[in-house]
C-alpha cells in the first residue's frame, strides 16, 4: 500500500502541475486527512486514485461564476461521499474469498511470529559451494562404502546354532512308495528326488517358488521337474540336509545329479528370450551410476541441475526408459506369498514397486514441465505441488488395493518383516529396519514439498529398482541375503548423501526434523491418511502465505509442526464423531523369522500337574515398533536350548542320537493370537519317572520349565508349517477355501495348543469386528473341542478357553476333557453363563464324537491335533466313520 505522506505529496504535485490555487492545496489536505481515517483499508489506493480523477476533472473545467472557496467545498463533498461510498461497499458486500485468505494469511502471520526460534548460525544458512560439495559429497560416499563393507564382516553367532549337517543324516532307512504318499500335504510334505527322500516341511514356507509348487510333487518322485527346473547346488544342499530314506525299487538311490550351472546361465533365462528386461536394466543402472556420480563430484554441465538433467527429450527419454523398465518385470513368473529364506521378490513386491517408481515419475515429468517453460511461481509452481501430493495418495490407495488382492498374511510388510542374514547383529537389523521405513517417509516429505528439480527425483527411483534386482539375484543364488541388504542400504543411503548437498545445513537439518517427526508418529500407529493429509495442508497453506513466491525456507520457517497437529487433532474428531475409520490402526509386523532371534523370559508359571506356561518377550527396539510374533493358527517355532544328554550314549533307554550336540532344537506352538507383543507356550514337562518310560526324563523340557529363569534369553526360529486358517472363518482343506461357522477339534496331550491359538484368533477378529460393522458377519460362532489326555490332571483350566479379558467374545466355546489312562466313570457338566466344561473317562468312540460335536455341515471343520498315531489311528477313521468331510490336521 502506498504509503499517507506519498499520497499527499503525489496530490501537491499534480495540482501544481494543472496550475491549481490555495484551494487544491487544501483539498490535498484534505484528502490527506481522510486517508489517515481509513488507514488500513485495502481498496484506500484505489480510492484515492479516483478521487484524484475527480479532482482534476473539477479543476480542469471550474464554473466561472463560481469562487476558489466554493470549489474547495465541492470538492471535499465529494471527498467525504466517495469515501463514505467506499467504505459502506466494503462492509456490506466484502469479498468472501479475499476476507478468507486475508484473515487466514494475517493468522499465519501472528502464528509464525509467535513459534519463531531464535535465529541460526550463519554458517548453517550457508549453502556449499562447488569446491566444498564436491569434498563433502566424495567424502561422504567414500565413508559409507567403507562402512558397508565393515559391516558385511560382522556376525552375531548364537551360542546355539539350528541343526544342520550338510552331507545328510547317515543312517537312512528304506521308504517304500506307499509309504511316501501318505506325506503329501503341506503339514507333513516329503519329496523324492533321484531316489532320496526328503522331508521338506519346514522348509515349504520357504521354497523360493512358493509351497504350490512343491504341494504338486508331494508324496512322490519329483527327479524330472527337480532337473528341468535348473536347480542349484543350493537346492541340492537343502535336499541333502533334510533327507530321510531312500526310496524302494529306485532306479538311483540318492544320487542325485545337479548340472553344472553358471552365473549367467541362472541370469538369462525362457522367460525373457529377446533380454529386453536385461538391456533395460543395464541401461538403467548405467544411468544412475553416471547421475550419482555427476552429483558426487559436481561435474554437472552449465545449466542443469546437480544430476545434469536439462528439461529437454533426453531427459523425458530417461524417466521413460526407467518406467519400462518397470513394466518389463511382469513378464517373469515369482512366488504369490514371501519366501522366508531370504529376501526374495514377490508379486506384492513387484507390484507395489511399479507403483512407487510410476509415482516418482510423474513428480519428475511435473518437474521437467516446471523447468520447460521457466514457470517457478504462481499457478504453475502451485499445479506442481498439489499433483505431487495427489500423486502421494493415490500411491497409498493403489497400494493399498494391491496388499489386498495379493497378500494372505497381515503381519507381512514390504520392508519390516524382510528376512535377514543368519548371524546378522541385533543392531545392525534394528538400524536397518529403522532406516528402510525412515527412508520412505523422507521420499514422501521431499515429494510434497515439491522442489523444482529433476535430480532427486531421478535419483530416488534407485532403491526401488536396484532392490528388486537384487532379490532376483538372491533367488537365483548369485548374491547372499547378506549383499542384498548392505547393497540396498547402501543405495539409500547414497539418496540421502545427494539430498544433504543440495541444501544448506539448516533446511536439512529442518527436513529431517519433519521426516522424524512424521516417522514416529506413524509407528505410533497414527492413520497414514490423516498423516500425510495434516502435512500436505499444513504445505499448501505456505503457498497461500507467500504467493506467488514459495520457497524451501519459506516452506521451513512456517509453522509447519503447529498446524500439522491442529489439522490431526480436527481430523481426528471428525473420524470419531463422523466415521467408523479409526484415528490408529495397529501395526504389528511379525518378529519371528527363517533364522534364530531372541527372546526373553518373562513369566513362568505351572498351570497343572506337568504342564508349564512360559511368556516371552522380544526385545525393546521390536516391542517399542509394534511388532508381534505373527505366527498363524497351525504355525509353530523351533526353540533352541541347551542338551542335557550331551555326552551319553543312551537317554530313556534308547540310543542317544544328539549325544554330540551341544544344544537341542524343539518345536512348539504358541497359545496366543498372532497380534499379541509376547510368544505363549504350554510346555509339557517330562520328569524323571521309569514307571512313565522316561528314567531319564526330557531333555528339552527339563530345560525349558525347570532351569531358564526369568529375564535370561533363549533363541527361537520360525514360522514352520502350513497356514492353514486364512481369519474370518477361513480354512484351507485338502486346497481348498472352506467358509465355515463351527469348529471341532480334537487335540491330543500337548496337541492342545495348537487349538488355543486359533481360538486366541478367532476371538482377536472379533473384538477387531467391533470397529468394522461388515466384518461381524464372518466372525466364528462356536468352538467345540475334545482334549484327551492320560489322566485329568493334565486338563487346563476353564480360564485358558474363556479369559476375563475375552468375555462376551465370539466363538463361544464348549470343552470335554477325557482322560483315557482312568476307568470310566460318569459324565460330569459344569455349565456356566459362558461356556460348558465336561468330564469323561475312557477311550475316544464315535459315540462321543457324536455325542458332543454337531453333525457334518458343510460349514463345520475338524481340526486334528496331537500325536501322530493318534491322528492317524484312532481320529482318523473316527471321523470317517461320521462322514466328517471337512477334516484338517494342525502339527
Amino acid at each position: 500500500m502506498v504509503p499517507l505522506a506519498r499520497c499527499a505529496i503525489l496530490l501537491s504535485l499534480l495540482s501544481l502541475q494543472f496550475g491549481v490555487s490555495a484551494a487544491a492545496d487544501a483539498c490535498a489536505a484534505s484528502v490527506a486527512s481522510q486517508c489517515e481515517t481509513f488507514e488500513g483499508d485495502d481498496d484506500a489506493l484505489l480510492t484515492q486514485v479516483e478521487l484524484l480523477q475527480t479532482h482534476l476533472d473539477l479543476q480542469k473545467k471550474p464554473d466561472a461564476n463560481s469562487s476558489k472557496e466554493t470549489s474547495a467545498k465541492q470538492l471535499e463533498d465529494v471527498v467525504a461521499q466517495k469515501l463514505q461510498a467506499n467504505r459502506n461497499h466494503s462492509s456490506l458486500h466484502p469479498s468472501i474469498v479475499s476476507l478468507v485468505s486475508d484473515n487466514l494469511v494475517s493468522f499465519l502471520d501472528e502464528l509464525s511470529a509467535a513459534t519463531a526460534q531464535t535465529s541460526w548460525p550463519a554458517w548453517m544458512e550457508k549453502t556449499a559451494n562447488r569446491e566444498q560439495g564436491r569434498l563433502i559429497g566424495i567424502s561422504a560416499s567414500v565413508f559409507l562404502f567403507l562402512f558397508c563393507f565393515w559391516i558385511t564382516t560382522l556376525k552375531e553367532v548364537p551360542p546355539m546354532m539350528r541343526e544342520s549337517n550338510k552331507d545328510g543324516p547317515t543312517d537312512l532307512k528304506t521308504i517304500s512308495v506307499d509309504e511316501l504318499k501318505k506325506h503329501n500335504h503341506q503339514g507333513d510334505l516329503w519329496i523324492s528326488v533321484d531316489g532320496l527322500v526328503a522331508n521338506l516341511t519346514d522348509f515349504a514356507t520357504s521354497h523360493p517358488g512358493g509351497v504350490d509348487l512343491l504341494l504338486q510333487h508331494a508324496g512322490s518322485e519329483a527327479a524330472e521337474p527337480f532337473h528341468d527346473v535348473g536347480h542349484s547346488e543350493f537346492a541340492l544342499e537343502q535336499i541333502q540336509k533334510r533327507a530321510v530314506g531312500f526310496l524302494e525299487n529306485a532306479k538311483t538311490q540318492g544320487a542325485i545329479a545337479v548340472e553344472k550351472d553358471t552365473v549367467l546361465s541362472r541370469i538369462f533365462t525362457k522367460e525373457d528370450p529377446y533380454n529386453v528386461h536385461k538391456v533395460l536394466g543395464f541401461t538403467v543402472l548405467s544411468m544412475y551410476l553416471y547421475r550419482i556420480f555427476v552429483w558426487i563430484c559436481q561435474i554437472e554441465p552449465e545449466g542443469t541441475d546437480y544430476a545434469g538433467f536439462r528439461p529437454d527429450l533426453w531427459a523425458l527419454a530417461s524417466i521413460f526408459i526407467v518406467e519400462g523398465l518397470q513394466v518389463s518385470s511382469f513378464i517373469f513368473t515369482v512366488p504369490q506369498n514371501r519366501p522366508l529364506s531370504g529376501p526374495m521378490i514377490w508379486q506384492e513386491w513387484r507390484a507395489h514397486n511399479l507403483i512407487f517408481v510410476s509415482r516418482l515419475t510423474i513428480c519428475f515429468l511435473g518437474a521437467w514441465m516446471v523447468n520447460r517453460y521457466a514457470a517457478m511461481a504462481g499457478w504453475p509452481s502451485w499445479a506442481q505441488m498439489t499433483v505431487n501430493q495427489l500423486s502421494v495418495f493415490a500411491q497409498m490407495r493403489l497400494a493399498d488395493l494391491a496388499t489386498a488382492w495379493l497378500r494372505d498374511d497381515t503381519h507381512e510388510t514390504l520392508v519390516s518383516t524382510m528376512p535377514y542374514w543368519e548371524h546378522c547383529p541385533k543392531w545392525v537389523e534394528s538400524m536397518f529396519r529403522t532406516w528402510y521405513s525412515m527412508s520412505q517417509i523422507y521420499t514422501t516429505v521431499v515429494i510434497i514439498i515439491a522442489g523444482p528439480g529433476m535430480d532427486l527425483y531421478f535419483v530416488m527411483i534407485l532403491p526401488y529398482q536396484l532392490y528388486s534386482v537384487l532379490m532376483t539375484f538372491v533367488r537365483k543364488g548369485v548374491i547372499s541375503s547378506r549383499t542384498c541388504h548392505v547393497t540396498y542400504f547402501w543405495s539409500l543411503w547414497q539418496s540421502w548423501i545427494c539430498g544433504f548437498m543440495m541444501r544448506s545445513f539448516r533446511v536439512f537439518v529442518q527436513i529431517q526434523a519433519i521426516s522424524i517427526f512424521c516417522y514416529c508418529t506413524r509407528v505410533y500407529g497414527l492413520n497414514k491418511y490423516v498423516l500425510w493429509i495434516g502435512a500436505c495442508l499444513s504445505f499448501q497453506l505456505v503457498m497461500l502465505k507467500n504467493w506467488p513466491h514459495h520457497s524451501e525456507q519459506d516452506i521451513l520457517d512456517f509453522p509447519w509442526f503447529t498446524i500439522t497437529i491442529l489439522t490431526w487433532a480436527i481430523l481426528g474428531a471428525g473420524l470419531k464423531f463422523f466415521s467408523s475409520v479409526p484415528l490408529f490402526d495397529s501395526r504389528h509386523a511379525r518378529y519371528v523369522e527363517a533364522r534364530p532371534k531372541r527372546v526373553i523370559l518373562r513369566s513362568k508359571t505351572k498351570v497343572s500337574s506337568n504342564l508349564y506356561h512360559l511368556k516371552f518377550d522380544f526385545p525393546w527396539f521390536f516391542r517399542w515398533q509394534g511388532y508381534s510374533s505373527g505366527l498363524q493358527p497351525g504355525q509353530h517355532v523351533k526353540i533352541l536350548c541347551g542338551n542335557a544328554s550331551q555326552g551319553q550314549s543312551s537317554w530313556n533307554g534308547h540310543i542317544n542320537l544328539e549325544e554330540s550336540r551341544d544344544y537341542l532344537s524343539r518345536s512348539y506352538t504358541p497359545i496366543n493370537s498372532s497380534k499379541d507383543s509376547t510368544v505363549d507356550f504350554i510346555i509339557k514337562l517330562y520328569p524323571q519317572d521309569p514307571q512313565a518310560g522316561f528314567p531319564d526324563g526330557g531333555r528339552g523340557s527339563t530345560k525349558l520349565c525347570l532351569e531358564v529363569k526369568e529375564g535370561e534369553e533363549v533363541w527361537l526360529s520360525g514360522p514352520h508349517g502350513s497356514k492353514v486358517y486364512r481369519g474370518n472363518g477361513n480354512f484351507v482343506v485338502d486346497g481348498k477355501l472352506v467358509k465355515a461357522s463351527t469348529c471341532c477339534a480334537l487335540a491330543g496331550g500337548s496337541g492342545i495348543t495348537p487349538v488355543l491359538s486359533l481360538l486366541r484368533q478367532c476371538r482377536e477378529e472379533c473384538r477387531s469386528s467391533f470397529s468394522k460393522p461388515n466384518a461381524k458377519s464372518d466372525v466364528l460362532r462356536e468352538f467345540s473341542i475334545i482334549h484327551a489326555m492320560r489322566n485329568m490332571d493334565e486338563r487346563l483350566e476353564t480360564t485358558w478357553y474363556s479369559p476375563q479379558s475375552e468375555m462376551g467374545l465370539a466363538p463361544h466355546c464348549t470343552v470335554t476333557h477325557l482322560a483315557t489312562g482312568q476307568k470310566d466313570g460318569e459324565l460330569v457338566r459344569q455349565i456356566s453363563h459362558r461356556e460348558g466344561m465336561a468330564y469323561n473317562y475312557g477311550k475316544l468312540t464315535k459315540e462321543i464324537i457324536g455325542d458332543i460335536f454337531p453333525p457334518p455341515a458343510e460349514d463345520l471343520v475338524v481340526i486334528l491335533c496331537g500325536p501322530k498315531g493318534f491322528v492317524d489311528g484312532v481320529c482318523q477313521p473316527l471321523l470317517r466313520e461320521l462322514k466328517y468331510t471337512n477334516v484338517l490336521t494342525m502339527w
